[in-house]
């Protein structure tokens, strides 16, 4: 014999019991505490209704799976682990066996944090000497408290919107987080933001002539910066300022003025100024001989034997 049908009907009998029945109470699941929305990390209360009756035990159900170690009518659950679809009804105990039908499922689900994100000012390229202001945008709310890390580390005396840093000694990777004491406490901790530096355009020193300088020469040293045109130029000779914000990338000097010579560039867009250039040392390296007025031209004897002499003698200069 079959027995499936009297199951079946049996089981229809008790839905229409439930829903029609004027003894019975349908069960409901209400949220004490908090409000919603529900955030990550929150503590949430749930209660199961009738829950007026003495003597009664309730059962309770997440995602349809029952919860056996839950049998009060209110029960405490922990988000996100805890989010899902609850149900619960409730037996009586004591006296006339009674039950509730069982309620509707009713989500708890957990609301996304605030985002929060870093923004850079000033944008694109950062160099070498320039100091940045980081901000902590956060999609709602306004009354934040801002923390701040830097390479995974917070730092604690930084708790403003916006912050501050100098490069190159302060970049690394940063974050920000919000706090506050209304729900909710706290946003998502933001992506990380990379700051790091770019190096400035190179400069270096050419020359001409090339090879040996002689003494009394007229030389022109040129400043060669890698980006940019719309520099002024700054010389320096033995690391003294030489020459302050000329327009002209070439200089001239004496070749026996035996010096270290350098250049930077400067302007007033970013970035401002280039690196300074490697030092270009300008020397007196070998002796030859020089005609006199009123003086037969010298021999080839002659030349060697007056070339210690210095009231004859003049200097050629090179480049080390």
């Amino acid at each position: 014999m079959d027995h499936t049908w009297p199951c079946v009907l049996l089981l229809l009998n008790t839905l229409i019991y439930c829903g029609h029945s004027q003894d019975l109470h349908r069960a409901s699941v209400k949220i004490i505490s908090p409000q919603e929305p529900l955030f990550t990390g929150e503590t949430v209360t749930l209660q199961c209704y009738p829950s007026d009756y003495k003597y009664w035990t309730y059962v309770w159900y997440r995602d349809n799976q029952l919860l056996p170690s839950q049998t009060n009518e209110t029960i405490t659950i922990s988000l996100p682990d805890q989010a899902g679809q609850y149900q619960c009804h409730g037996k009586k105990t004591a006296g006339r066996q009674q039950s509730s039908c069982i309620s509707p499922n009713h989500s708890v689900r957990v609301t996304a944090p605030p985002t929060a994100s870093v923004r850079v000012s000033p944008h694109g390229l950062l160099y070498s000497g320039e100091t940045v202001t980081l901000q902590c945008d956060i999609s709602d709310y306004t009354d934040w408290t801002y923390y701040w890390f830097l390479n995974n580390i917070q730092i604690t005396s930084q708790t403003s919107k916006t912050i501050t840093i100098s490069l190159p000694d302060q970049a690394g990777q940063y974050q920000c987080q919000g706090k506050r004491t209304g729900r909710p406490q706290s946003s998502y901790i933001s992506p990380n933001h990379s700051i790091s530096v770019t190096a400035l355009p190179k400069a270096s020193v050419s020359v001409s002539p090339h090879g040996l300088l002689y003494s009394g020469e007229t030389v022109t040293l040129q400043c060669d910066i890698s980006d940019y045109t719309d520099w002024t130029y700054w010389w320096y000779r033995n690391k003294q300022l030489l020459s302050p914000g000329s327009p002209s990338k070439t200089i001239t000097t004496l070749s026996d003025q035996v010096s270290q010579y350098q250049c930077q560039g400067r302007r007033t867009d970013r970035p401002q100024s280039s690196q300074r250039s490697v030092s270009l040392n300008i020397s007196v390296t070998g002796e030859f001989t020089i005609k006199q007025e009123g003086v037969p031209e010298a021999s080839e004897t002659d030349a060697q034997a007056t070339s210690a002499d210095p009231s004859r003698c003049g200097g050629a200069a090179a480049l080390l």
